[in-house]
């Protein structure tokens, strides 16, 4: 008797463990079926977002371009500016250079008549003119960099 009750107390263990096994296979069979799901949302997803990012770079590639030919251009403009600078620092250069040869001639006449004074002030007067344009265009320029 004592093997019948030992064999019914195993048989009802036995039902109890599969019911609770039965259960938690479900459980796992819905969390899986979960995760496909998901996973498929999760390629459609990444399929419109890879295709985002691939617009974005075209977007970014044609403003870069559109960026480099708009600088192509821009260079003339600074080759012609550096070329007015060249000019303009042999004009003041010229102007320096005929300023002292005609103070150095007047130096060496001893009288100095009232037109050769005046002569003399106006270059002076043009000479600071030109110094003071040249320094405040390297102010602006050192400003603008």
């Amino acid at each position: 008797m004592l093997v019948q009750i030992s064999a019914i107390i195993a048989a009802v263990a036995f039902v109890f463990l599969v019911f609770y096994l039965i259960q938690t296979l479900k459980s796992l069979k819905n969390s899986l079926d979960e995760i496909t799901l998901t996973m498929g949302q999760m390629k459609n997803e990444v399929t419109q977002i890879s295709s985002e990012v691939q617009d974005v770079i075209l977007n970014t590639n044609e403003m870069a371009i559109d960026v480099r030919m708009k600088l192509s251009k821009l260079n003339h403009l600074f080759s012609s500016v550096q070329d007015v600078g060249q000019v303009i620092h042999e004009l003041t250069s010229s102007v320096k250079q005929s300023a002292t040869s005609l103070v150095s001639a007047i130096k060496q006449t001893q009288p100095l008549s009232t037109k050769w004074k005046t002569i003399l002030q106006g270059a002076a007067i043009s000479y600071e003119i030109l110094q003071k344009m040249k320094a405040k265009k390297s102010s602006q320029a050192g400003v603008t960099k």
